[in-house]
């Protein structure tokens, strides 16, 4: 008993020891531990932003990335217009339109793909005659009328149909004499687009055509000798949507504009694609350039910041 009674007393004291060296000891860990977070926050923020320097450095490096950033796409308004009076929707493909034209109408034909018989179509349109003057008349805002460009089918001449044979619209426009003749032509609704370009020059562009391409075609030059559209005379704008086109690059230089907005007016999707029966008119810019270096400075400010 005797022996006992002097064990626990010594046991006590030992587990007392011991509980106040492991209490030290954690409020010594814990003191190192509070004492060295504020230095592992900071080690991990600069860590971070030393990630996000090198990065932005890769990417300020990379001319490409810089030049798609400075391009990047500047829509325009996605609003649906409405076609000339003398036009009118045929299903959902196609546009049918009749013109008056005077002889000479300056126009040549050619048969369809598949040969003849299965389709008249427009090769040219010549300057000089009544089809060249009528989208001259369009295009300075005379007439409110579609015009006739290549890629057309002629489907009759004074209401009598074609059935696809240009000879037969030869035999009737001759046939006509000296009157005026009326031709019923169609458009495909997502067929060749007019792009006038700022000197009056104009080009009939298929869709997805390089602009710069056109602009070397008819013969349009800006005055831009810059490899990366860092030039005022580079930028244009269709004034009809807002859309920015840039010249002599192709970022963004497709025709027609394939960055339009399709959320607003009540447009749905796919639907705010360019309209082949307005023409796409591009006038100089140089206040887009200016607007572009500016949104540039700002956010390489923001990074920076």
């Amino acid at each position: 008993m005797f022996h006992v009674l002097l064990h626990v007393p010594g046991g006590r004291r030992s587990f007392l020891r011991r509980g106040a060296l492991l209490v030290a000891a954690a409020l010594a860990l814990s003191y190192a531990t509070f004492a060295f977070v504020p230095r592992i926050v900071k080690a991990l923020a600069n860590q971070c932003f030393l990630t996000r320097v090198v990065r932005q450095a890769a990417k300020e490096r990379n001319p490409v990335e810089r030049m798609q950033r400075f391009l990047r796409p500047r829509m325009g308004k996605g609003t649906i217009r409405e076609l000339p009076p003398n036009a009118e929707m045929i299903g959902s493909l196609k546009i049918a339109y009749e013109v008056v034209l005077p002889k000479p109408m300056g126009i040549a034909l050619e048969d369809g793909p598949q040969g003849p018989g299965f389709g008249v179509g427009v090769a040219d349109v010549m300057e000089g005659g009544s089809a060249h003057k009528l989208l001259q008349d369009v295009l300075a805002g005379r007439k409110d009328s579609m015009w006739i460009q290549e890629g057309d089918e002629l489907e009759a001449v004074n209401g009598e149909p074609l059935n696809g044979f240009k000879e037969k619209a030869t035999e009737l426009v001759q046939k006509s004499g000296d009157e005026p003749v009326r031709l019923t032509l169609s458009r495909p609704r997502k067929g060749y687009i007019k792009v006038v370009f700022p000197d009056g020059k104009s080009a009939t562009s298929p869709r997805a055509a390089i602009l710069k391409r056109l602009a070397e075609k008819v013969g349009y030059n800006c005055g831009c000798t810059c490899s990366d559209g860092r030039c005022g005379k580079c930028f244009h704008k269709d004034p009809a949507t807002g859309e920015v086109y840039v010249l002599p690059l192709n970022v963004p230089g497709l025709v027609p504009s394939v960055w339009r907005r399709s959320d607003e007016g009540g447009v749905r999707p796919g639907e705010a694609e360019f309209e082949c029966w307005i023409p796409l008119r591009l006038e100089r810019a140089p206040e887009e350039y200016e607007k572009a270096i500016k949104e540039e400075a700002a956010e390489s400010a923001r990074r920076d910041s």
